[in-house]
């Protein structure tokens, strides 16, 4: 075998070689980013499931003397936090706020109305949607800003006929 004839095939390995590594390595660091990208929604839509839970809940709490089981919503919030970026972590750790600002009046129930548990609700779906469109925006910052959240609230007078003068969230 001639020289020129070994260094082709050298080079022929060589250019193979690197492009397997370079291959693979693009392929190891998209794999990392969409299992990135999908523990990040799957944090953030544990955050919007365990922040509802916890308004219901602590809506029951004051009317009805329930237990506020916090522990899904800190294991949410301690998702957020190892998976999220500093926006979405800011925004979970508002909607926390909101919790640790109104919680205690309806766990040891001496909230003293149907205004109160409505500004506090108020507060906590306002936090909620915020954090939802800090979430879309950090997932496809092509989407736009949602208005509302996932449930509407159905008005006051749609309750007339039913017995029971206010929604229950």
């Amino acid at each position: 075998m001639d020289w020129a004839t070994v260094i082709t095939i050298i080079g022929g390995v060589a250019t193979a070689l690197i492009g397997v590594v370079a291959g693979s390595l693009l392929t190891s660091r998209t794999e990392r980013r969409h299992w990135s990208r999908d523990k990040q929604i799957e944090a953030c839509a544990a955050v919007v499931a365990e922040s509802t839970r916890i308004q219901l809940a602590l809506r029951r709490a004051w009317r009805e003397g329930e237990t506020v089981d916090w522990i899904p919503w800190n294991v949410a919030l301690g998702t957020v936090w190892m998976v999220g970026t500093p926006a979405v972590v800011a925004a979970a750790a508002a909607i926390d706020e909101v919790f640790w600002e109104y919680g205690d009046q309806f766990v040891q129930r001496t909230a003293t109305s149907e205004d109160v548990w409505a500004e506090a609700r108020n507060s906590m779906e306002t936090a909620r949607l915020h954090f939802i469109n800090v979430t879309r925006l950090q997932v496809d910052p092509r989407h736009t800003r949602l208005a509302h959240g996932p449930v509407n609230r159905p008005s006051r007078s749609s309750f007339s006929g039913y017995g029971s003068p206010e929604p229950d969230s």
